[in-house]
């Protein structure tokens, strides 16, 4: 599902992933873990095409990233679901709406996309909330509203960085048990955390990044 073939990302002087290999398969969930600035969420942004690499190549579904062009490149990031660690909420958008913006960019229709945005809300458990400001709901309720956000295209691949890093231990455990809930669904997940207690205490593989090398599960090239 992600593959990484010996990429370099280098910002000026500094080397963010340095000749960095991965292969981690469809359906599997992993956390991706590091010290501050080991290039987690560079990672995360070459995956996206939200960055390119300085060197290497990287695959996602089978797909050559570099090649990608236009229209590709938007398909190729609707396949994909993220979940930010501050929710990036429209505060004057209700839940309903602000889950319900990637499908209307999508051009779904009024009928479609309300079936979508109510299932993803039901599978967060916020259905009752739909007419709600996100601003009203607590921290919790909010990352699971961004989380109902990131699957209601149906996404094939979520990323996820630092999703519970604002919020406490039984809150952050109700998260990681949701994301759980998709991939036993087929849903590919890679996490970036440093909640060690957290991901310590679950049965899941973890990618370490150290000076821009990997380390630990799915270690290797494509």
């Amino acid at each position: 599902m992600i593959h990484l073939e010996q990429v370099s990302k280098r910002y000026g002087d500094k080397t963010a992933l340095d000749h960095t290999n991965l292969n981690m398969p469809q359906g599997a969930m992993a956390f991706l873990t590091g010290h501050s600035g080991a290039g987690k969420s560079t990672l995360l942004k070459l995956i996206m095409l939200m960055e390119q690499p300085s060197s290497g190549r990287v695959v996602v579904d089978q797909q050559d990233l570099s090649k990608l062009q236009g229209n590709q490149i938007a398909l190729h990031r609707r396949k994909i679901g993220l979940v930010f660690q501050n929710h990036q909420l429209l505060d004057d958008y209700s839940v309903y709406d602000n889950i319900a913006l990637p499908l209307k960019v999508s051009g779904y229709n009024n009928r479609d996309a309300g079936r979508r945005v109510r299932a993803a809300l039901d599978k967060v458990g916020l259905l009752s909330k739909e007419k709600q400001l996100p601003k009203v709901l607590s921290t919790g309720e909010q990352q699971r509203i961004g989380i109902a956000r990131a699957i209601v295209n149906k996404p094939r691949l979520i990323l996820a960085d630092e999703p519970t890093g604002n919020l406490d231990p039984k809150l952050s455990a109700e998260i990681m048990q949701l994301f759980e809930q998709f991939n036993q669904v087929g849903v590919t997940v890679l996490i970036a955390s440093h909640d060690l207690n957290l991901i310590e205490a679950l049965p899941h593989p973890k990618i370490h990044l150290h000076q821009g090398h990997i380390s630990g599960a799915f270690a290797g090239g494509a």
